[in-house]
C-alpha cells in the first residue's frame, strides 16, 4: 500500500519546517511549497491526500485556483495560521492542531504510533547551519562537508579566498558532495540540500527574512580585516537563532574574524563548535572563539561534519511560534 502524500504550503519557511519535522516518521510522504505557484505544481505532480495551507497563502488572489484542484483531485485541505481578513475564522487552525487534525486523518489506529504531536522531533536535522574557515579552511570544508546528504539543511559557509578563485572552489566542492554547492546570490530563498558559498569579494554575506530565510549580499567595508566576513554572517545568524535550530562552526584560520559573531550566536542560543587545535592548520580563529567563550564544544576537524547535523536533546530544541 503506498504512503499517503501531505503538501505543505506555507511562506515562512520556520514554520514549514516546524510542521515538516512534526509530520515525518509518520509513514506519510510529505512535500512543501513556499507560494502558490509551486504548491499547484507539487499538486499536479504528486496528487496529495491531504493539503496543509498557511492561512497568508489562502486570502491570495490565486487560492480559488488551487483549491478548485485540490477538490478534483479529492484532497482534504486544512487552513492554518494566524486570522486574515475575509477568511472564515472556522476553517483556521494552529500549528499543533492542524499538524493533529491532519495525521490523526490520515494514519487512523496504526499500530504502535506515537503521539502524532508529541512524537520526538528532536530527531529531525537542524534548520540552518553556518561555517566560517580561512587558511586551511578548503581542505577543512571538504572534510566537514562530505557528511552532509543531498538533503541537508540549508548551509551558508564564508571563506577566505582571493578574489576570483571562489568559483573555482564551487566547482570544485559540488562535484566533491552529494549536496549542490551555489555561489551566494542576493535575495536567493534557502533550501535544503543547497550549500551556499560566498563569492562576491565586494559585499558580505548575511540572513533575512522576507517570505522565508534568503540570502543577503551587503555592500560595506570589511570587517574583522575582511569582506566577506565570517563575523558579518554569524550576526545575521544570531539575530534568528532564537527561533531556529541554528548551528555555526568556525574552522582553521589566522586572525579572529568570526570570534565575536560566535559569541553572539552562542548568547542567542545556538550550538557553536569550534575546531580543536591539533586538527587546524592555523589555530587562530577558532582559538579566539574559545577564549571569548564563544564556542560551546571544541572537537578535532573529523567530529565536526556529524556534530552539525546531530539531532539535540528534545529539551534544547526550539520550534517557531
Amino acid at each position: 500500500m503506498s504512503k499517503p502524500v501531505l503538501l505543505i504550503a506555507d511562506p515562512d519557511i520556520m514554520r514549514r519546517n516546524a510542521a515538516f519535522r512534526r509530520c515525518a516518521d509518520h509513514g506519510v510522504r510529505i512535500h512543501s511549497a513556499a507560494d502558490l505557484a509551486d504548491a499547484r505544481r507539487l499538486a499536479h505532480s504528486h496528487l496529495p491526500d491531504r493539503v496543509a495551507i498557511a492561512s497568508e497563502l489562502a486570502v491570495q488572489s490565486g487560492f480559488p485556483a488551487l483549491a478548485d484542484l485540490l477538490a478534483r483531485t479529492g484532497a482534504r485541505v486544512v487552513i492554518y495560521g494566524p486570522p486574515q481578513p475575509g477568511l472564515t475564522l472556522a476553517r483556521v487552525a494552529d500549528l499543533d492542531q492542524m499538524v493533529a487534525t491532519l495525521l490523526c486523518d490520515m494514519v487512523p489506529n496504526r499500530p504502535g504510533a506515537p503521539n502524532p504531536v508529541a512524537k520526538s522531533s528532536h530527531e529531525q536535522p537542524p534548520d540552518l547551519i553556518l561555517i566560517g574557515a580561512s587558511t586551511g579552511g578548503i581542505t577543512a570544508l571538504e572534510a566537514v562537508l562530505r557528511d552532509f546528504t543531498s538533503d541537508c539543511p540549508p548551509t551558508l559557509v564564508v571563506q577566505h579566498i582571493r578574489p576570483g578563485f571562489a568559483e573555482g572552489l564551487i566547482r570544485r566542492l559540488d562535484k566533491l558532495l552529494m549536496a549542490s554547492v551555489r555561489a551566494a546570490g542576493d535575495d536567493t530563498r534557502l533550501q535544503r540540500g543547497v550549500i551556499v558559498i560566498a563569492a562576491d569579494s565586494e559585499r558580505h554575506l548575511g540572513l533575512a527574512l522576507r517570505g522565508g530565510m534568503r540570502t543577503r549580499l551587503q555592500e560595506g567595508p570589511a570587517m574583522s580585516g575582511h569582506r566577506p566576513s565570517v563575523d558579518m554572517l554569524f550576526d545575521s545568524g544570531a539575530r534568528l537563532a532564537a527561533r531556529l535550530d541554528l548551528r555555526a562552526a568556525l574552522l582553521t584560520g589566522m586572525g579572529s574574524d568570526g570570534a565575536l559573531g560566535m559569541c553572539a550566536l552562542r548568547r542567542a542560543g545556538a550550538l557553536t563548535i569550534a575546531q580543536d587545535r591539533d586538527s587546524s592548520v592555523v589555530w587562530g580563529m577558532p582559538r579566539m572563539a574559545i577564549e571569548m567563550g564563544g564556542a560551546a564544544e571544541v572537537m578535532p576537524l573529523a567530529r565536526i561534519g556529524q556534530a552539525l547535523l546531530r539531532p539535540l536533546p528534545a529539551a534544547r530544541m526550539r520550534f517557531p511560534a
